[in-house]
């Protein structure tokens, strides 16, 4: 058994202290300033991904916001938009936006946890790499909407596994 699985975080374990330890286990680059906030680099299939999860005790819950840089032609971004709200339409776990005075791309999802709340080390892997899985399901989809010549429609299909045209 690998040590990160042998951790159990209780409710007593503050939520960034235990992204901590999962990051140190796992090897993944990290920075934490602050008691509330930890910032995670994950290499994904497509790219890094830069992770900030930051908890609220006072909702008990622990927001993800996942990052990738990307500046998509200013001529596409009316495209890259109306795919954003297609993604963010079919996607119920968490939401896509676009800043382009940073050239980012941020999924933001947040996970509540109750009190009472118990939570293996490997649960709380599986949390993040759901959030990295779900910016790389949408990237390439981003990607053709922004550099090919797909419409938002057909460029979706590739993240759902849709059929688009005709063979």
């Amino acid at each position: 058994m690998r040590q990160s699985e042998s951790i159990i975080f209780l409710d007593e374990t503050h939520p960034i202290d235990a992204l901590e330890i999962l990051a140190n286990s796992e090897q993944w680059e990290f920075l934490r300033d602050k008691d509330d906030e930890i910032s995670i680099i994950i290499k994904g299939s497509w790219r890094e991904y830069a992770l900030n999860s930051i908890w609220n005790s006072r909702h008990e819950s622990l927001t993800t916001i996942c990052s990738f840089e990307m500046s998509p032609p200013k001529k596409k971004l009316s495209k890259l938009y109306e795919t954003l709200n297609l993604v963010n339409t079919d996607n119920t776990e968490g939401t896509f936006v676009y800043s382009p005075h940073e050239n980012l791309m941020l999924y933001r999802n947040s996970m509540s946890l109750n009190g009472e709340l118990i939570i293996t080390s490997g649960e709380l892997k599986i949390a993040i790499i759901r959030i990295i899985n779900i910016a790389e399901k949408f990237y390439p989809t981003f990607q053709i909407t922004c550099w090919g010549d797909a419409m938002p429609k057909d460029a979706i299909s590739v993240a759902f596994g849709e059929a688009a045209g005709y063979a």
